[in-house]
């Protein structure tokens, strides 16, 4: 299998099914359409740096005749991965955001120190080979946290019960679909720059970057629903 017709299959399916759903329920307005829409540029800005210096240090890799070509060192099939997986998210979200008001965002100075304790520990882990993949996903995720911790908190923690089931049942959904892709060996993963534990053959490290994806969209598109409300 090809990286396209992972993609193909595991993500864009799932969209198109999601989004006929989604019209169905009339559940993507103009508004959510737009945070979406922001959301998978930031994604792409955010992350394409940062996957790109992951394939230079050769922490993940990608065998010769799965991918069509790469930008930079990174798959052409990935820069599409990083926006299909923020719309299969944002769908999603939008099929159980709460439409009432919600609280206005304000400053929290909790949020920033733990996203800033994140951070730290991911600089800690990257004092070894080992923890390389570990610390390099905690460093990245630290800024994004912070900055939706700091502004959000109490408008994520209000929300919490209808976003959180959403956020674990897509990480678990899109650790299923990456344990396929490793078994087939559409990528790799260096032994040397991770941990070494593992969930079957999927490491605990691609674990954890699916959840803290999977986690920027969708606080993000809480913070911007209550934001769009305030200027209502």
């Amino acid at each position: 299998m090809t990286y396209l017709e992972f993609l193909i299959i595991f993500v864009g399916v799932p969209i198109v099914c999601f989004f006929f759903f989604a019209l169905k329920r009339k559940s993507l307005d103009k508004k959510t359409r737009t945070g979406i829409l922001l959301m998978g540029i930031i994604a792409l800005v955010y992350t394409t740096p940062w996957d790109n210096y992951l394939i230079m240090r050769g922490v993940w890799n990608y065998p010769l005749g799965v991918v069509i070509g790469t930008i930079g060192f990174v798959p052409i099939e990935e820069y599409g991965f990083m926006v299909l997986q923020t719309i299969l998210a944002g769908i999603l979200w939008s099929l159980i955001a709460k439409k009432e008001n919600s609280p206005g965002l304000g400053f929290s100075p909790t949020g920033i120190v733990l996203a800033l304790g994140i951070g730290l520990y991911g600089a800690y882990c990257l004092r070894s080979d080992s923890g390389t993949y570990l610390g390099l996903i905690l460093v990245w995720a630290a800024p994004p946290l912070a900055l939706q911790w700091g502004l959000g908190a109490v408008v994520l923690k209000e929300s919490m019960s209808s976003w959180l089931p959403i956020w674990i049942g897509l990480t678990f959904y899109l650790c299923l679909a990456d344990a396929f892709a490793i078994s087939e060996g559409i990528w790799s993963l260096a032994l040397s720059t991770r941990t070494g534990f593992e969930f079957g053959n999927l490491p605990i490290e691609e674990a954890l970057f699916f959840a803290v994806t999977n986690l920027f969209v969708i606080q993000g598109l809480c913070l911007w629903q209550s934001w769009r409300r305030e200027r209502v």
